[in-house]
Formats: C-alpha cells, sequence, structure tokens
C-alpha cells in the first residue's frame, strides 16, 4: 500500500477533498517558486494537469490567484486567512511575544493595558528581575488619567469619547510632581496625541519614570496600549525615548495589524 493510499484510507467519511487540493495548492507556492505554470503546479501539487487547472481556476475566480498567460501566483488576498486566525486569538495572547520582546530588547518590563472605566488595567505582562517593584501584574488597576497606559489610551480616543470621559474623572494627585487640574491633563492628552506616546513622570510614584505606546485596531480606534516603566534617577528620559521608544512602537504597529 503506498502512502497516498494510507492517508486516503485513514480520511473520516466527512473529509472535503476539494478543500484539501485547493488548500494544497495554495500552500505550494513559495519564496522559492512564487510564480508557476499549471505543469509546475500540477508536478509540486501531485494532481493531474485536469484537477490542478480547476482548482487554480477556481482560486482565481476567488481572488486568491491570479493569472499572467501561463503563469499563476498568489494575491495579498491569501493573507486574510492568516489574519482571520491572528484576529480571533485574545489579545491578551497576542501581546505576550511582543511584550517579551520589548523587555528582552530593553531590559525593562513591559505590560499591554486596556480601560476598564476610569481605570486601566494590565491583561498580560513579561517583568525582570531586575524591576521587580514596582511589578507590572496582571489585574492591576491604576488611575485612567495619571497611568502612562491610561493617559495613553484617553489621548488617543475620538474627541467626544474623551471629553465624556473627563466629565466623569475626579483627579486625586498621587505624588508632588501629579497632575492637579483637568486643563493640566487636556493639555497632557493634545501633547500625547500628537507626539504618539505618553510618558509619566513621576507622577505615579516619586522616582518611577513610565513610558506607554498606543495600540490601535484596523479602524484606527484605539483598543490597548504597551507600557513599561523604569527608574528616572538610572535611566534618562533621552535614552528612554532613543532606545526604547522605537521599539515599541514597532511592537504596537504589527500587533495591529492583527486585529480586526
Amino acid at each position: 500500500m503506498t502512502t497516498s493510499e494510507a492517508e486516503t484510507q485513514d480520511r473520516p467519511k466527512t473529509f472535503v477533498g476539494s478543500l484539501s487540493y485547493g488548500l494544497n495548492i495554495i500552500m505550494a507556492f513559495g519564496r522559492a517558486n512564487p510564480r508557476m505554470t499549471l505543469s509546475q503546479v500540477s508536478e509540486k501539487t501531485g494532481m493531474d494537469r485536469a484537477g490542478a487547472r480547476r482548482y487554480l481556476l477556481t482560486l482565481v475566480h476567488l481572488g486568491f490567484v491570479s493569472q499572467d498567460g501561463r503563469l499563476f501566483q498568489l494575491t495579498p488576498k491569501v493573507m486574510e486567512l492568516g489574519y482571520a486566525y491572528l484576529s480571533s486569538v485574545p489579545l491578551s495572547e497576542k501581546a505576550q511575544y511582543y511584550l517579551e520582546k520589548i523587555r528582552d530588547q530593553s531590559g525593562f518590563p513591559a505590560a499591554l493595558g486596556i480601560r476598564d472605566g476610569l481605570d486601566i488595567v494590565h491583561i498580560a505582562s513579561a517583568n525582570t528581575d531586575a524591576f521587580s517593584f514596582p511589578a507590572l501584574t496582571i489585574g492591576r488597576r491604576f488611575p485612567l488619567a495619571y497611568a502612562s497606559a491610561g493617559r495613553c489610551i484617553l489621548a488617543m480616543m475620538e474627541k467626544s469619547e474623551r471629553d465624556a470621559l473627563l466629565k466623569q474623572i475626579t483627579l486625586e494627585p498621587l505624588t508632588e510632581q501629579s497632575l492637579t487640574s483637568m486643563e493640566a491633563l487636556r493639555r497632557e492628552c493634545r501633547t500625547i496625541h500628537k507626539q504618539g506616546y505618553a510618558i509619566v513622570d513621576q507622577e505615579m510614584q516619586i522616582g518611577v519614570r513610565s513610558l506607554a505606546v498606543p495600540i490601535f485596531d484596523s479602524r484606527q480606534r484605539v483598543v490597548a496600549s504597551f507600557n513599561t516603566f523604569t527608574f528616572s534617577s538610572m535611566v534618562p528620559m533621552e535614552k528612554l525615548l532613543a532606545d526604547v521608544l522605537p521599539d515599541m512602537l514597532a511592537a504596537a504597529e504589527d500587533i495591529s495589524q492583527t486585529l480586526i
């Protein structure tokens, strides 16, 4: 019995062969062979020419493959298959890879924050022994107005939504460095919106400086933020912005591509 015959016998009764053939054709294309003729597709998939032709032309009709004379190649629409999976994965699971990458590149802890009412809540984190306190603990809440992760989300909202939230916020300064007026908070939000990131310098805790960048979905709505912190006595502001901010912005852009 051949391998092909054995595989056929192992297939359940619900197995749809035509779907399998179509997917095999899509997966036959790659870096080494981005464009193929019908004969090449037939050879690479093990299908006869007539069958390969039918499936290729069906994929052309569906928009997953384009045809230029004798040559066939995949279209960008194929990416929708991958993004369908990525968009179905919970945000916290998607973020873990990027959080660990930020931590490993910077040496600082990193967390993913989402808004819950007037608070920011960490739903994923990547900590480091060098910065054990204050830990970026999953489930921990911080005031939206004073945490960099919350302030970043607040600043990137639609103006009407932000204004509605600001009416509900009562400012309760946590340190002598904290903003104390709503006008100051509004000015800070405008600055964050313009520059694309938020810095909170010793407003949550003396000696602690935090940085956050926004995460947008496909409609450019802010849905979360990446944030990190360091100690102001150890890391100058210039170094934080020069060495850490670019990696955080890149991570936020990458994960945004997976969101619907």
